[in-house]
């Protein structure tokens, strides 16, 4: 399902494909309806298919697919954490956003959080806190959530575009998991 141009055997399933895919999860831009039939095909596709990936195939619940893909990406042979990846959940937060998931106050706090836990974003938690401070302040100006819209989008844009692309397959994964749902018969 990739693209015109690329087919699911160019998709390379290793740990750094996975840390994304984790990425994703922990901060709940995907979930089940996203990857089950992404699964389904790898299965269908691959004569050998990762054991991470049977195993994903069969779970619907969040923390177990999270916990079934960060015991892949932590088994051996270790590799180092691109420390990318934390700006990129912050991608994923705002991909939240863009989808009318999360308010602006949300994704600020939700990113203040995370980058306050991990210490690692490219912007200190309180980055975000002040953001959010001075949303709250304006009592949620919408001239105002599009001024820092703007400089949120041109610190993450590379964070935004590395994601952007694997949550469009994903996307079209969850929009054929939808559909095929609609035409069973209920219960």
């Amino acid at each position: 399902m990739l693209n015109e141009k690329g087919s699911l055997m160019d998709l390379v399933l290793d740990k750094p494909f996975a840390y994304k895919l984790s990425v994703m999860l922990e901060s709940r831009l995907i979930g089940y309806k996203h990857f089950y039939l992404f699964c389904d095909e790898i299965i269908d596709v691959y004569t050998k298919p990762p054991y991470w990936i049977t195993q994903l195939a069969v779970t619907k619940y969040q923390a177990s697919a999270i916990s079934i893909v960060n015991h892949y990406i932590y088994s051996e042979p270790f590799i180092e954490i691109d420390p990318k990846l934390y700006d990129q959940y912050i991608a994923c937060l705002y991909l939240r956003y863009a989808r009318n998931e999360l308010s602006w106050a949300s994704f600020l706090w939700q990113s203040g959080e995370y980058s306050d836990g991990t210490g690692s974003v490219k912007e200190p938690c309180e980055y975000f806190y002040d953001l959010l401070n001075e949303f709250e302040e304006s009592e949620y100006s919408s001239e105002l959530e599009k001024r820092q819209l703007c400089e949120v989008v041109e610190i993450f844009g590379s964070d935004i575009d590395a994601m952007n692309p694997i949550y469009q397959m994903f996307k079209g994964y969850y929009k054929k998991y939808v559909n095929r749902n609609l035409l069973l018969p209920r219960k």
